[in-house]
Order: structure tokens, then C-alpha cells, then sequence
């Protein structure tokens, strides 16, 4: 396992804190909890699993499209719309 710290933009968090915030009002309403007991899911986690969906394959062309649009160059664009 690997840990890493990042820095994301506070919008960016923000939808994350929210998401988690609403799913456990969706799924953890009903678990009884001591006093101090963490909440079922926590934005940390879901940042997580988003992070882990990804594939090399993924990634790439993410950062492939990104980098075209940013650099331009002699490379002709990822996408053909884009002229």
C-alpha cells in the first residue's frame, strides 16, 4: 500500500465531503453508533476509491488529451474536432 498527500482545491474536496455526507445519510442512518464512532464512509475513502478505479490505459489518455490541448505542437490533436 502505498500513502500519498495531496493537495486538491477546496471546491474539489468540498463535492467529496458532500457525497460522503449524503451517502451516510442514505446507507448509515440506521446503525446505531457510540459516541465518537466515525461514520460509515468518509470523504477520504471516497477520494480513495476514485483514485483506485483508474488503469494505466485510463490515465494515459487522460493526461495524453491534457497535455495536447495545453502544448499543441506539430502532433496533430487527440481529437479531430479540435483544429
Amino acid at each position: 500500500m502505498i500513502s500519498l498527500s495531496i493537495q486538491i482545491p477546496e471546491s474539489v474536496a468540498a463535492q467529496f465531503y458532500t457525497a460522503a455526507e449524503r451517502l451516510n445519510k442514505r446507507f448509515d442512518s440506521d446503525r446505531p453508533r457510540g459516541p465518537g464512532e466515525p461514520p460509515l464512509i468518509d470523504a477520504k475513502t471516497l477520494m480513495a476509491f476514485a483514485l483506485g478505479r483508474h488503469e494505466a490505459d485510463d490515465v494515459c489518455a487522460q493526461f495524453d488529451l491534457a497535455l495536447r490541448l495545453v502544448r499543441g505542437g506539430a502532433e496533430p490533436p487527440f481529437n479531430p474536432v479540435l483544429k
